[in-house]
């Protein structure tokens, strides 16, 4: 019999008055088994086994004994696992219904369930579970908090497929176990007593804080391009991963839990940033040594760079350094960077199967990830990818002054803009702790501040360094949108004669005039549904509040210990000694807490709920170990060395965010931080602006195909997130209807390329736009069709110039209107460096436009970089006059395409 294809049968069995299998109430939600589940179908924490019943009974005596007789005498389950009921209550008789039915007990796994427990808690000595084998199936008494059942079942989930076997009398599959386990004995990685003994930690980190210069230096020196044999270049593959016991995915979540963000957020910055290599996200790993080992293996055995958030500081389950450094052999090379947000911020290399391998450790706090991720991890991957500008610095004056700098040098979260040719730049909030993803909602930037050493305050005006996480914020309109000098002729259908009345054209009018046409009197907005990990690049319809408080608990914001502090005037050091009586790590749960009393301490790890009784936490650096266990495994009474302050170090209940705070404001654009702040809070799906379906239709002539096919890239180098299709040219039409009769009923906008001569007779409210010397013609409308608005757009016949300047000047900004944006075109001051007598005057040209020593640069007119669109003057004299005296000028530009240094483009 075949030991690894074997599946044993699990049955999970909760036992609870309170507790049901619905999702639909969280307050009676079934965590403890529906986590149960988890661990064994996706985690795979039982070897080869299935969960294949589950169900909820009351705490009744008969009820209980009658479930596990059914599913044991029946042969539905070889293994049983109950979760609740093993207390002293009253109502708990989960150990007497066990102890009455079975015919052997198994006081081995039971022992094994309370020793460990008793390390982690000394509140498990109140447990009564017991185990036994009824029939040919074992029976486990598991606690009934999720946390609990997770950690009693991980102590002897390794052994119950050897217990099964021998239950079973299978003596193959036994034989295989045997050999497996004797195998993984040998092999299996030994944890360093570095980890095991928490009380011989080191005080203070052993990694110096490097600075960011020095660590972005040792980044360069490793970002080696790679090339395909083809000799294009590689893009390594990227793996993704959150660590922490105190994780739950949004799918698995209920009240009271701490959710995964990171590794959807840290994914969705690199997709916004249009890395080209593959992206895999690996969700969630558990903070122990051997759940570490074994991810980071299958990590390394499918990317060719891993990146990680949590479990890099001081704390007790902080373990991805000393596997890294012990099991993997691996070189640190930086542990610590002098910056805030990040410090802990590591980077490691090590040669995994003669491949090297790039390990980005960042911290655990969202923003924090979010930070490092733009300031470390982007500037690799673009070095890597071949972009010669990996970081995308600019220099803007402060609008408000600024007290109060930290030791370190900090980057916060500021918004960035574009006002009138110059970049303004300002702090949206003092609030900048790193657990506060609402931090960076409406901040496009960080805002390079320097440590207190350097400067005591910042004054206004003052130029600063930023680095762009995301598109800037424009205020500037072009006299070039409002400049008369387009020609509009409507035409419109009469309702019921189907005469064409065709209107006298209406001069001097402007592209503003145009955007406000198409944009306000011939499409109606719709919206959709989404879930919310899809929704990067769509636009919010409507305004989100928080149905939750965050944290659901008072928590520690770093590694220490929580104490009751007594303020008194006569502190002193050496008279502050507490005795430490529990441990409180991230993932434990608040209610199996003991409470703090005077002179009594709780270890506690970042993000770990406060014990009652506790008022502060007392960060590590602080203390002193002034005794410990025999073993030297536990710290048994710690001094503190500075005089505490109430609340220090301690985040309360919804203080990050509270039940019904305000968070997104409708037509906010979703991107990955603001995506992170609704996975935080429990939101799957959100309500957003649909993007239209659009068809293009090439018609009657060869060269409108190739007008098609050039939209349709435009298009989708513009991101454009609706359906997008384009079909084979139609020759000869000579009736609409057959043109359109599939289209109808499934697209939003049509848009005809070619000479399509009846596009007037049929579109009930035409507009055509044209100007010869600036290369626009476009045509625009629409029909009502079965009570749905369908809008057409006409391009006919035209060089690729009045294609470029119709998509950017006119289409894009319509479709981005469409889907809820606030900002339809972006338009700058640039400055000119180019003689420009070689050019056609009075009209728009293709450019490339730089940003350089603080100013947006025209750099070059050619047709390989393009760029942004320039307003040509009617006079080019002046301009190179100045250029000749080595002065620049200014021109107006509309910005059509992001470069490697700034994002203004929508």
């Amino acid at each position: 019999m075949d030991f690894e294809k074997t599946t044993i049968r699990v049955g999970i069995l909760t036992i609870s008055d309170s507790r049901t299998p619905s999702t639909s109430d969280i307050n009676s939600f079934d965590s403890s088994g529906h986590n149960l589940i988890k661990l064994i179908n996706d985690s795979n924490v039982i070897k080869s086994a299935k969960v294949v019943q589950y169900d909820c009974v009351t705490d009744d005596f008969d009820k209980i004994q009658a479930k596990m007789s059914e599913w044991c005498s029946e042969r539905k389950v070889d293994v049983l696992l109950s979760t609740g009921g093993t207390g002293f209550s009253s109502r708990d008789v989960t150990p007497e219904a066990t102890l009455g039915l079975v015919q052997k007990l198994t006081p081995g796994i039971s022992q094994a369930i309370m020793n460990e427990s008793l390390k982690l808690t000394p509140m498990a000595m109140l447990s009564r579970a017991v185990s036994g084998i009824y029939e040919k199936t074992l029976i486990i008494n598991l606690p009934g908090s999720a946390k609990a059942s997770k950690e009693c079942l991980s102590v002897v989930a390794h052994t119950i497929p050897h217990a099964v076997s021998l239950i079973k009398d299978e003596k193959e599959i036994s034989k295989q176990f045997h050999k497996q386990l004797d195998f993984t004995a040998n092999n299996k990685s030994r944890v360093p007593e570095c980890v095991t003994k928490i009380a011989c930690r080191p005080r203070e980190s052993q990694f110096p804080k490097m600075s960011m210069k020095s660590a972005l230096n040792i980044l360069k020196e490793h970002a080696v391009l790679q090339y395909t044999e083809n000799n294009k270049i590689k893009y390594p593959a990227v793996l993704i991963f959150s660590t922490g016991d105190e994780l739950i995915s949004i799918k698995d979540s209920y009240g009271d839990c701490i959710r995964d963000t990171n590794s959807v957020m840290i994914k969705q910055i690199l997709e916004q940033d249009h890395y080209k290599g593959q992206v895999f996200n690996f969700g969630i790993v558990r903070d122990n040594w051997d759940d570490l080992c074994k991810h980071f293996e299958d990590a390394f055995n499918n990317a060719d760079i891993i990146i990680t958030s949590g479990g890099v500081s001081m704390g007790e389950k902080d373990l991805i350094k000393h596997v890294l450094k012990e099991h993997f052999k691996s070189k640190i090379h930086f542990g610590r960077v002098n910056m805030k947000p990040g410090m802990p911020t590591t980077f490691v290399t090590l040669f995994f199967k003669d491949t090297k391998k790039y390990i980005f450790c960042l911290p655990g706090n969202p923003v924090s990830a979010g930070v490092c991720t733009h300031l470390f991890v982007l500037p690799y991957l673009r070095s890597v990818s071949g972009k010669k500008i990996i970081i995308h610095s600019l220099k803007a004056k402060l609008t408000h002054p600024i007290n109060g700098l930290d030791i370190r040098p900090e980057y916060r979260r500021a918004l960035l803009k574009y006002e009138n040719g110059e970049l303004y730049v300002s702090c949206l909030t003092n609030h900048q702790q790193s657990s506060r993803l609402l931090s960076f909602v409406g901040s496009n930037c960080l805002l390079h501040l320097p440590p207190s050493s350097e400067e005591a305050n910042i004054e206004s005006s003052t130029i600063m360094d930023v680095t762009l996480i995301k598109s800037i914020e424009n205020t500037y309109i072009a006299p070039i949108l409002n400049e008369t000098n387009l020609s509009i002729e409507i035409i419109k259908k009469q309702g019921i004669s189907d005469n064409i009345k065709k209107e006298e054209l209406l001069l001097f009018s402007c592209i503003n005039d145009v955007l406000h046409l198409m944009t306000e009197n011939i499409f109606e907005a719709k919206t959709k549904n989404i879930p919310t990990d899809s929704a990067m690049g769509y636009v919010l319809y409507s305004p989100v509040y928080s149905s939750e408080n965050l944290p659901p608990f008072p928590a520690s914001i770093k590694d220490g210990y929580a104490i009751k502090y007594i303020n008194e005037d006569c502190w002193s050091p050496n008279s502050n000694i507490f005795n430490v009586v529990q441990v409180s790590v991230a993932g434990t749960a608040p209610d199996c807490q003991k409470e703090i009393k005077e002179g009594e301490c709780a270890r506690i790890s970042t993000g770990a709920p406060l014990p009652p009784g506790a008022n502060c936490v007392v960060q590590v650096e602080d203390t002193a170990v002034v005794s410990k266990s025999s073993d030297g495994k536990v710290e048994l009474a710690i001094s503190i060395l500075k005089e505490p302050k109430l609340f220090e170090n301690v985040r309360s209940i919804g203080s990050d965010i509270s039940v019904g705070q305000h968070l997104l404001d409708q037509k906010t654009v979703l991107g990955p931080f603001e995506i992170a702040l609704l996975r935080s809070v429990g939101c799957e799906n959100v309500q957003v602006y649909k993007c239209p379906s659009i068809h293009i239709i090439p018609c009657n002539d060869n060269s409108a195909y190739a007008i098609s096919h050039k939209l349709k890239n435009m298009l989708e180098v513009a991101d454009f997130k609706g359906n997008l299709f384009s079909q084979l040219l139609c020759k000869n039409i000579t009736n609409f209807s057959e043109l359109f009769k599939n289209v109808f009923d499934y697209d939003d906008v049509i848009i005809i390329c070619g000479s399509f001569f009846e596009f007037c007779d049929v579109v009930e409210s035409h507009i055509h736009i044209r100007n010869d010397t600036r290369k626009i013609s476009l045509g625009f409308g629409r029909m009502n069709h079965n009570e749905k608005n369908v809008v057409f757009l006409h391009i006919g016949i035209c060089d690729s110039d009045y294609i470029y300047n119709c998509v950017h000047l006119f289409i894009l900004p319509f479709l981005r209107f469409t889907t809820g944006r606030k900002k339809i075109i972006s338009s700058i001051k640039t400055k000119c460096n180019v003689t420009l007598h070689n050019l056609p005057l009075d009209k728009f040209e293709k450019a490339e436009l730089d940003y350089e020593n603080g100013d947006f640069n025209v750099t070059c007119f050619t047709m390989n970089r393009q760029s942004c669109l320039v307003n040509i003057p009617s006079s080019a004299d002046k301009m190179n006059n100045k250029l000749k005296e080595e002065k620049k000028t200014e021109l107006d530009a509309i910005v059509t395409e992001n470069s490697d240094s700034y994002f203004i483009y929508y």
